[in-house]
């Protein structure tokens, strides 16, 4: 199973990983019976190895439209909104979508959600950049216009890329609602999939998975 450092649901350090999807699936397997190691690993590295090696798991990814039929889904472990942020005290206006379209520069990582998110509806003033750190540093530098962030989980990517969160400010428009989930490599058996599926309902129902929420969203 690989994971991808995404604040508050995946953190990770000298190969110990910990937060809200680390937790909610080293509980899942305890249910089905798995012990596969859990690791991380570079975003583009472990979402292109989850469509092409086998037997893959991957975690913690956004399950949007032009994902769907990449991989076979269990979750969701975690939902928000998502809204446009921009640096605090820009005199920037931007209330809806046509807002956003106007500005110059919205940055995004590659292929992350927001990439291929906006890209889908059409968005051309794309900055792309490797890793979600490099879009908050560009947007505090005031070298892009906006971040399209969710609303929960800004506050600790921010402050995991060593920026203050005071210096982001959320814009009137919201973008939509997103989910992240566990996402399987597709020669996965349903059976697998079904099993894992069965058992995060299960933590869910049993009150394990709303105490580990509330260990890791402490803001």
């Amino acid at each position: 199973m690989q994971a991808i450092v995404y604040p508050p649901l995946v953190y990770a350090d000298q190969d110990k990983l910990w937060g809200v999807a680390p937790e909610v699936v080293l509980e899942i397997q305890k249910i089905v019976g798995d012990d596969s190691p859990l690791k991380d690993t570079p975003w583009l590295r472990g979402y292109e190895q989850a469509q092409k090696l086998p037997m893959q798991g991957l975690f913690a990814i956004v399950r949007i439209p032009e994902r769907e039929k990449l991989f076979k889904w269990v979750g969701p472990i975690f939902g928000e909104g998502d809204y446009f942020f921009k640096h605090r005290g820009s005199a920037l206006r931007v209330e809806n979508l046509d807002d956003a379209r106007r500005v110059e520069r919205i940055a995004v990582r590659k292929d992350g959600y927001t990439h291929q998110a906006l890209a889908a509806m059409g968005f051309t003033n794309l900055d792309v950049g490797p890793t979600y750190q490099s879009s908050y540093m560009k947007l505090v530098e005031d070298r892009v216009d906006l971040v399209l962030m969710g609303e929960r989980t800004y506050y600790y990517m921010v402050k995991k890329a060593g920026l203050n969160p005071a210096d982001f400010e959320r814009t009137g428009c919201k973008f939509g609602d997103s989910a992240a989930w566990l996402a399987f490599s597709l020669d996965v058996p349903d059976e697998t999939i079904r099993k894992w599926q069965n058992a995060l309902d299960t933590l869910k129902e049993n009150g394990v998975y709303r105490k580990i929420m509330e260990r890791n969203f402490t803001y």
